[in-house]
């Protein structure tokens, strides 16, 4: 019966660049319920109703959730080939007939000490006992040969899941990296209404024109805000529209700045005077 990570896997993976997401929610009732919403989907599947910041980040923790299952599911299936399959078949090798052998070298040990006792007596069971070491000796030597092939199989096969637990790790960092990036773009409300919706990168980059052209982008967040609301409309692209403020904002301020005034330097006149010969005039 196939396996399903919802109902059969106890478990779920949590990443530490996640830890951003959870600090870019607006208030602990959003990560509760997100932390729960978590659960939900990894247990029974289910897909509770959320909105907001909440909402989106989830979107990206159920895919990652979801993949991780998926790859759980296929690990089991394989496992149960495996065990269907039984192994790898005994090999017909020297051991079956060193078994023959051994079995012969005993029956002929028997016989010979049921023989009654005679003069050729001596002669005989030194020679049966020599035979009998002899084949022991090939029965363990073949039964060593068995235990390094068995070794080397195993060795292969240690090998071959060492190359898959390679290779997962490899996909699940590339997973890792590809959310770590995703993650610079999560989408946050702002704003007095929390109608002002921007992500990390969008408002790091208004913060940082405002600081330099010195006005307040909390202004510009709130103003919006409190338009929308009142308005009772909803804004697609609340960037471009602060965007194109601070650009005007910025011209005005730098065409309202003062022009400094040139100074007038009179040193040469102080130098004139007093080294110019009057006496020419009297």
């Amino acid at each position: 019966m196939a396996k399903n990570f919802h109902t059969d896997n106890k478990a779920f993976m949590l990443y530490k660049d996640w830890e951003d997401i959870f600090q870019a929610l607006d208030s602990s009732e959003e990560i509760g319920e997100l932390v729960m919403a978590l659960f939900a989907y990894a247990k029974r599947g289910e897909t509770p109703k959320l909105s907001g910041g909440a909402k989106i980040a989830f979107l990206m923790m159920r895919a990652a959730i979801e993949r991780d299952g998926i790859a759980w599911e296929e690990m089991c299936a394989q496992r149960s080939e495996c065990g269907k399959k039984g192994g790898r078949p005994k090999k017909s090798d020297e051991s079956g007939n060193t078994d023959e052998k051994a079995e012969q070298t005993a029956a002929s040990a028997d016989n010979a000490e049921e023989k009654p006792q005679g003069i050729n007596d001596t002669a005989e069971k030194p020679k049966a006992f020599s035979q009998t070491e002899r084949f022991s000796e090939k029965a363990k030597k073949a039964d060593k040969d068995i235990d390094i092939d068995k070794d080397k199989d195993i060795d292969i096969d240690i090998d071959k899941d060492t190359d898959k637990d390679i290779d997962k790790d490899k996909a699940i960092d590339k997973e890792k990296k590809k959310d770590a990036g995703t993650a610079k773009s999560v989408v946050r409300s702002f704003g007095t209404h929390k109608n002002i919706m921007l992500t990390s990168e969008q408002y790091n980059e208004l913060e940082s024109r405002c600081r330099s052209a010195g006005l307040s982008l909390e202004s510009y967040i709130s103003k919006l805000s409190q338009w929308l609301f009142t308005k009772g409309r909803h804004c697609t692209d609340p960037y471009r529209i602060i965007s194109g403020w601070l650009d005007n904002d910025s011209k005005r301020k730098t065409a309202a700045k003062p022009k400094e005034k040139q100074g007038c330097d009179l040193s040469w006149y102080d130098d004139f005077a007093m080294n110019f010969d009057l006496s020419k005039f009297f």
